[in-house]
């Protein structure tokens, strides 16, 4: 026992001090009841009794297994609340009320209204609900107390691409946590009956179109976990229903309050269509996937696949003959297709497929006819692995086809993603993960957050159900791997983390006296248990399906799903020998009179981009336009050290254009006489890198935003605000730390340069700059850039942030770094690929200092990538064209909108124009924060021999944070040799001769920038 007294002293400490602040409370009967106590003390759990527990219909096992952080701020999650109903209220007896427009509510008065002339086609007056009603809410009597399902007929109205996303609160009340958000889904479709295709032959996307009509929608959980309707308690009498306005406009019409419906089985379904028989003669009508008539999601696109079996087959070109894949994998994506039958009658439904993005684990589809599940085994319907394209005839357990009933005429067959099967995979893994949580932080608070090895510390004592525990998540694990083995019928490869994580954790079970300093392989880091079964969230709810092709027949025999051996042999061959001939960077062909342009982007863009450069800038200049992939852009230097540049480049990085202009590559932009006009587009400190010698050689594109991200869901449990300055940033850092959370600095996540995107801030915000105004030194030794540098050094050194963080969004999400500082590129992760989080974090300005006058300075980067126009180019003046017009606020939300509704909010486009930004589908909330943030957007400006400070100022964090240095010298030490390398690249560019300067440089400044513009100082 080498040193336990002086750790349980730490304890002992920890409580006293609680006790002080809290009162006198009970002595506690053991250790564990010691540590539960405080915990429940730090995180305003306790003083609940045993009776008050049952109360809440809770158990005292339930609440030690919730997250602490999270039971305070947060309902609980539908599956719980809902099975504690069922245990509690039977069935109800058959009931519907429905309530009109006119008996609705906002606020203390209507909501706006439109007559039935002016509701696009409803029968009847119709609430307007845009973002200027809050809420909108309603009172219903129901006959008795029970489950109740909520219908709404709604129309979403133009505007964003994004749908319509509602809250719902019952007697003012979210029941669950799935009750904060609701979304009703818009209806696309492709623009042409045909794909077009562009002059090389290769299909193209089409345009997607929205269908503006009336659709009613029972209210669903969002992520569709759950693939029923949600059910909600109402009690006896009147009840008041709260529609809550999150996002979009939208009509509503009435609202229908009624008993659950009930979806016949099978059998039933057959005995309700009985004494019908199967259409006459051999029947088979084939539809083609990729052309549905409507979808859900803009994004749910057609695929090309070279397969010589899929139709339409076209060799080498591009054919867009498949549907789905990666863009129809999310829950709840819809897709219909009007089908016709010639005869009433049963007919059987075959899909030809492919399914290899889940390996040895099927993927699930509910299928609908006219809006209506036919029988209950059509709800979650397994589409099993197949790697090669296979015919799958729905059918039952047995292997019998499902006869499906369909009078003459046209009907709607539609398929919807439908995760619901895992469901209970997925909230084992999310409990797991939460008493992991628990778990790891109630052994901090027992060992003071070490980890030291040579410590002899038996955790048993201070928590001696840990074993248990530990061996009581694994076997949940376990049991839910049995579960998927089950449901897939074979060894289920993308659920192995389960028995991965049930393994390591019965290991730390086996031998607790290393669980002290073992304990971070729990919940903390990119390799801990936490990480494996995050990793499972993100898989499971993931249904990609593939579709070339459908059936519906009767007595006929299907095609094959595959070719044979030789075709095979014969079209790989055929394909191999193209690729030789085949240019594939080129989207359009070129000739003397195009304009020839490179773009740094992949093909999806390129290809989209070409359609609208051919669409509208083509038909209203005359002006052609060749565009090419440029997959890597030094190969702009190479082109033009071999006198091959284009006429223009788009998507270069920041550093290039002064890289090109410095050796008089790129064409001076602001000699045009409308580029004042033209500037005035973006932010001025986007401005600032592309700036050089007075000369202006290139305009943002694109444009980054660094900003604070926050989970609001434990900064609400912990009671803290989002810091705006950099104070409220190290007042927050202890009670953080105290939890074993932190704060994140994206330097923490360069494990080699530091460069001036992650240090510049700390400099400009105190007022300080990186070069002089003639650019023939640093200006990094002045107070206020050392200010800026000394707070740089001691957030690590001082404040203990961490040093190294391999992935901020991995520890985000985890919750060890609930707070910190990152860019557009953890938007898009958190948005895409965090639906646990949704809701739960926000995000905030880029934490400032606040000057002499109060105002809080935020100056931090942004530029992201630029276009460029080359000297050496003859059709400059064309190119200057293209560039106003691609730059243009029509051209670039048009695009942004585009490669959004084409292929996800994973593609969201971040555009430099400031007015088409505005218009492109960014939540409002997080639109005015990034708007603001771009404020204060200031980059760095460009002089011969910059790189040098930039290596030495992160050399210079090194010394101070690594080796201690003091920070004065270290930045007096930097300087000398920034200041000889930049006199170095001054003279070797002919600024500077024998030490004097012969040629002045002027370092760009904003007010250069506005004033350039015309604009006022």
């Amino acid at each position: 026992m080498k040193r336990k007294a002086p750790a349980l002293l730490l304890v002992l400490c920890m409580l006293c001090l609680v006790i002080v602040a809290s009162g006198p409370r009970p002595a506690a009967a053991n250790p564990q009841e010691d540590t539960k106590s405080l915990l429940d003390d730090l995180f305003g759990g306790g003083g609940e009794s045993a009776e008050e527990d049952a109360q809440d219909g809770q158990s005292s096992e339930a609440k030690r297994n919730e997250s602490p952080l999270t039971q305070q701020i947060v309902e609980e999650d539908y599956a719980r609340v809902l099975a504690g109903w069922e245990k509690e209220y039977g069935d109800v007896q058959p009931f519907q009320t429905v309530i009109y427009p006119s008996q609705m509510r906002a606020g203390n008065g209507r909501p706006p209204m439109a007559e039935a002339s002016n509701s696009r086609g409803y029968d009847g007056t119709v609430a307007v609900w845009e973002e200027t009603t809050s809420e909108i809410n309603f009172r219903v009597n129901v006959p008795e107390d029970g489950l109740y399902q909520i219908q709404i007929d709604y129309l979403a109205l133009p505007g964003k691409i994004t749908a319509p996303e509602r809250g719902i609160k019952i007697n003012g009340e979210y029941s669950y946590f799935e009750a904060r958000r609701v979304v009703f889904p818009r209806l696309w479709t492709n623009e042409s009956g045909e794909f077009q295709r562009d002059k090389l032959g290769n299909d193209v996307y089409a345009r997607q179109v929205e269908m503006s009509e009336w659709q009613t929608a029972d209210l669903m959980d969002a992520s569709y976990l759950h693939d029923e309707p949600l059910k909600f308690l109402l009690k006896k009498g009147s009840n008041s229903i709260q529609l809550v306005y999150i996002r979009e406009a939208m009509q509503v019409g009435r609202v229908t309050v009624k008993s659950p419906e009930t979806i016949p089985e099978y059998q039933e379904y057959l005995r309700q269509n009985k004494g019908e028989a199967r259409p006459a003669g051999e029947i088979l009508q084939t539809y083609e996937a990729e052309k549905p008539e409507t979808r859900s999601d803009s994004y749910i696109q057609a695929v090309a696949s070279g397969d010589i079996k899929v139709t339409p087959y076209r060799g080498s070109l591009i054919t867009l003959n498949t549907l789905g894949a990666d863009s129809w994998k999310q829950g709840g994506q819809s897709v219909t297709w009007q089908i016709t039958a010639p005869q009433d009658g049963y007919y059987q439904i075959a899909f030809k497929y492919t399914q290899f993005f889940k390996t040895n684990m099927p993927v699930f589809r509910k299928l609908l006819l006219d809006g209506k599940v036919p029988f209950r085994e059509a709800a979650a319907y397994p589409f099993a692995y197949a790697p090669d394209w296979k015919n799958e005839v729905l059918k039952d357990g047995k292997g019998e086809a499902f006869q499906f009933y369909l009078t003459k005429g046209e009907h709607r067959l539609s398929l919807v993603a439908n995760p619901a099967p895992y469901q209970r995979v997925i909230q084992t893994v999310r409990e797991a993960m939460d008493e992991l949580g628990s778990l790891t932080l109630e052994i901090k608070m027992a060992t003071g957050n070490t980890q030291d090895v040579n410590r002899d510390w038996d955790i048993t004592e201070q928590m001696p159900d840990i074993t248990e525990r530990l061996n009581g998540i694994a076997a949940k694990l376990r049991e839910e791997y049995g579960y998927l083995r089950k449901v897939s019928g074979r060894s289920p490869d993308e659920a192995r983390n389960l028995m991965i994580s049930a393994e390591q954790l019965e290991k730390l079970a086996d031998d607790p006296k290393s669980i002290p300093y073992r304990f971070d392989r729990m919940s903390e880091g990119s390799g801990s248990i936490n990480q494996k079964l995050g990793d499972l969230l993100l898989v499971l709810p993931r249904q990609e399906l593939q579709i070339d092709k459908f059936y519906v027949y009767s007595d006929a025999e299907l095609p094959k799903a595959t070719a044979g051996w030789w075709p095979k042999v014969r079209s790989m061959s055929k394909s191999f020998f193209a690729s030789f001939a085949k240019d594939y960077s080129r989207i359009n062909p070129a000739d003397e009179g195009s304009l020839r342009i490179w773009v740094n982007r992949p093909r999806q863009y390129v290809m989209l981009m070409q359609q609208m450069a051919d669409r509208e800038f083509t038909e209203k200049t005359g002006i052609r336009v060749s565009l090419s992939i440029m997959p890597n852009e030094q190969k702009l230097i190479l082109a033009n050290a071999s006198g091959a540049s284009p006429d223009a480049a788009l998507g270069v990085s920041e550093k290039l254009p002064y890289e090109l202009a410095l050796r008089g590559a790129l064409t001076d932009l602001s000699r045009y006489p409308d580029y004042e006009q033209v500037a005035g587009r973006f932010s001025p400190g986007a401005m600032l890198p592309f700036i050089f010698d007075e000369g202006v050689y290139a305009l943002p594109e694109t444009q980054n935003f660094w900003v604070l991200y926050y989970r609001k869901d434990i900064l609400d449990a912990l009671k803290l605000e989002a810091p705006e300055t950099w104070d409220q940033v190290l007042g927050i850092l202890p009670d953080l730390q105290r939890y074993g959370m932190n704060f994140y600095v994206p330097i923490a996540d360069s494990a080699a340069l530091k460069n001036f995107s992650l240090t510049a801030p700390f400099i400009y915000q105190q007022g300080g700059e990186l070069f002089l105004e003639d650019g023939t030194r640093s200006a990094v030794d002045s107070e206020q850039a050392l200010e800026g540098f000394k707070l740089m050094t001691n957030i690590f050194t001082v404040y203990n942030m961490p040093l190294q963080v391999a992935n901020f969004y991995n520890q985000f999400r985890d919750g060890n770094l609930p707070v910190g500082i990152s860019n557009y590129n953890t938007y898009v992760e958190l948005t895409t690929a965090a639906p646990e989080l949704a809701g739960s974090w926000k995000i905030a300005p880029y934490p400032g200092v606040r000057n002499e006058q109060g105002e809080i300075v935020r100056w931090a980067p942004g530029t992201g990538q630029g276009v460029v126009a080359f000297k050496s180019s003859a059709k400059q003046e064309q190119a200057w064209e293209f560039i106003k017009w691609w730059t243009s606020a029509e051209a670039q939300a048009e695009f942004g909108n585009l490669i959004e509704t084409s292929y996800g909010p994973a593609y969201r486009w971040n555009s430099a124009n400031l007015e088409a930004f505005a218009q492109l589908p960014w939540p409002e909330e997080d639109l005015d924060v990034i708007l603001e943030q771009w404020k204060w957007l200031k980059d760095v400006a460009r002089i011969p021999g910059d790189y040098m400070l930039d290596r030495e100022l992160s050399n210079s964090w090194n010394k101070v944070v690594i080796d201690g240095k003091n920070p004065r010298k270290t930045i007096e030490d930097a300087v000398i040799l920034a200041n000889r390398e930049i006199m170095k690249k001054m003279e070797e560019f002919g600024y500077v001769k024998d030490g004097k300067v012969v040629k002045k440089l002027k370092v760009p400044s904003i007010k250069d920038v506005t004033r350039a513009r015309g604009e006022d100082e």
